[in-house]
């Protein structure tokens, strides 16, 4: 996978917004909305991860958990949408089967990128979004004593990522309330390549030689809570 291929979403998701908007010349009538904020719990689903063959056995569990928080500003106001623009983070986590040297594997992900929302409806309150940002994941083994914590880092990769999705502020739209339930989804691209034991403690290696690639879509669903 190229950095063209992990950009495409992202092309492909703002030329449809520019095609679809006739009405973007026009100012909007109605008061701008403020800015929006969201916190979230994501279910994340990556098939490439579970798809990984450890020399020691074992697999990543099919879904893994996550949080998140977003900020976007109102960028241009039209007749019935209006476009938004900020910043995106999560952290993850999916748990295994892989015994390693302390225990059991975990794969740790990190994502802060910019974003952008194309919002529609009176409330403003369905979106699509789209954004790229800098992605890492991690696989290590901890082993947790009352007053301390060893860890072993088994592999670790970075790597350029976009996402596109969608988003539905179910509170937020109801009248006379800013903040509410949201449900979202997101499909996001990373590709960080072969993933292989480092083994850097000399130990019994977890991951091997070569486990296999991390690549393709990752799949989240997003519960959250959201206001403006």
């Amino acid at each position: 996978m190229t950095i063209t291929t992990i950009l495409r979403p992202l092309a492909v998701a703002l030329l449809l917004a520019s095609l679809a908007a006739p009405s973007f010349g026009q100012e909007a009538k109605e008061e701008p909305l403020g800015s929006r904020w969201a916190v979230s719990l994501d279910m994340l689903i990556w098939p490439a991860l579970t798809d990984l063959e450890p020399v020691s056995g074992g697999s990543f569990d099919s879904v893994g958990f996550g949080l998140g928080v977003s900020w976007h500003a109102p960028v241009a106001q039209f007749a019935s949408s209006e476009l938004l623009l900020g910043v995106d983070g999560w952290i993850g986590g999916t748990d295994s089967g892989i015994n390693a040297t302390y225990d059991q594997l975990i794969a740790r992900q990190f994502y802060l990128g910019g974003s952008v929302k194309w919002a529609f409806g009176e409330a403003r309150n369905v979106q699509l979004d789209a954004g790229i940002g800098y992605h890492q994941v991690d696989m290590a083994d901890i082993s947790y004593l009352w007053w301390t914590s060893i860890e072993n880092e088994h592999w670790r990769g970075e790597a350029a990522s976009a996402f596109v999705g969608a988003t539905w502020d179910i509170g937020a739209g109801k009248p006379g309330k800013s903040s509410g339930f949201s449900l979202g989804f997101r499909v996001q691209f990373s590709d960080f390549g072969q993933v292989s034991d480092t083994d850097r403690l000399g130990l019994r290696p977890a991951l091997g030689a070569d486990a296999g690639d991390l690549n393709g879509p990752l799949y989240a669903l997003r519960f959250g809570y959201s206001g403006r």
